[in-house]
């Protein structure tokens, strides 16, 4: 098996979680909204340029959402050993997650501070109980706490050490047995935490069959140019939802929005889809904050990988083709994209030319 990786050094933002807030709440601040002044949001907005095939879906998902120390949350009716194959993911972690997420057949929602993947119908039946959850004003409840476990904890003994990090009694209940892979939760709401094990045993049969839920949410959204894609966005999904712009009781440049949840996923996703966009319009060939490990892979992959990470098309000329199938083994760090183009064209004899649009791959 051949496994690619290429990760872009990250910007780490301090860890914080927003709080989301349910209708009639008082509104969190801008920090709390969707918005870059939101450490979770900004991270998610991180550049990042990535080759993850090769690996098994859940560790490609960590391995994506480690770099920016969030984590993920996988719907364990989804098999998290399917083997990735997407080629280059990016511009930004959110947009690499996503790419994962969706050639499996599974959508993202950030929320609460970690990243579900999963059934849509189960994300969205999962982030209206957190946001339900999530709505308990200030009480022992709202304080945060660090909670681990190591890999085959049952989910009754990871419900037991929430309950032990929080201060509460452990529950008697016993949830179903099932062995967990390990985690690592920073500073995460406790009722957050219990909520995440226990959506894990909803019936999938009556998730799939009813219908969309009605229940909505007061998000607070600051999306300056990006409000009309994003308050379409939620609109598609609910066309009952309401927005209202900056008055008494809501800071200037946010927006309120009170949808369901699905609608906000969508318009979370329009959100960080937007960031994504900015990002792909400034790739840097020179940058040197890339990690290259390969075993035995054809330098036409690889460029074709490498083309795609800097935004571009790979175009192999009829007179390197030959020369393209050429087996590359390489490792490098702390490269840029230009220094790994280079290096492969080097192994494999052959003259390489960037453009605005195409790396050209022709004979020396």
């Amino acid at each position: 098996m051949k496994t690619f990786a290429i990760l872009t050094t990250l910007l780490l933002w301090g860890i914080s979680q927003p709080q989301q807030t349910t209708l009639g709440q008082q509104p969190p601040t801008s920090s709390d909204s969707v918005s870059l002044a939101n450490p979770f949001y900004a991270k998610l907005s991180a550049g990042s340029r990535a080759i993850v095939d090769g690996k098994p879906f859940r560790i490609a998902l960590t391995d994506l959402a480690d770099r920016v120390e969030i984590p993920v949350i996988l719907d364990r009716r989804v098999d998290p050993s399917s083997i990735v194959n997407v080629g280059s993911i990016g511009p930004t972690v959110f947009a690499g997650i996503q790419r994962v997420a969706q050639a499996q057949d599974c959508v993202v929602m950030p929320i609460a501070g970690v990243i579900i993947v999963g059934r849509p119908a189960w994300i969205d039946a999962t982030s209206e109980a957190i946001l339900s959850v999530a709505s308990a004003s200030e009480s022992a409840e709202s304080s945060r706490i660090d909670v681990q476990w190591s890999e085959a904890t049952t989910p009754t003994e990871a419900l037991r050490l929430i309950a032990r990090a929080s201060g509460k009694a452990e529950p008697a209940d016993e949830l179903p047995h099932d062995l967990w892979a390990a985690a690592d939760w920073k500073s995460i709401a406790p009722n957050v935490a219990k909520t995440l094990v226990v959506s894990q045993f909803d019936s999938p049969a009556a998730a799939a069959n009813s219908p969309p839920s009605e229940k909505r949410f007061a998000l607070r959204y600051r999306l300056d140019a990006n409000r009309t894609p994003v308050i379409a966005a939620i609109r598609s999904i609910d066309r009952q939802s309401n927005v209202r712009r900056a008055g008494q009781e809501i800071r200037a440049m946010e927006t309120e929005v009170t949808a369901t949840a699905a609608a906000h996923r969508a318009g979370i996703e329009a959100f960080l889809i937007s960031q994504s966009a900015k990002q792909a319009a400034n790739v840097d060939l020179d940058n040197a904050n890339l990690t290259l490990k390969l075993q035995y892979t054809p330098a036409s992959q690889v460029f074709t990988k490498l083309a795609g990470a800097a935004g571009r098309a790979c175009q192999i000329e009829a007179s390197a083709e030959a020369a393209c199938g050429k087996l590359i083994t390489m490792s490098m760090e702390q490269a840029s994209l230009r220094q790994l183009v280079a290096e492969v064209a080097l192994q494999a004899g052959v003259h390489v030319r960037w453009s605005d649009a195409v790396l050209v791959v022709s004979a020396p």
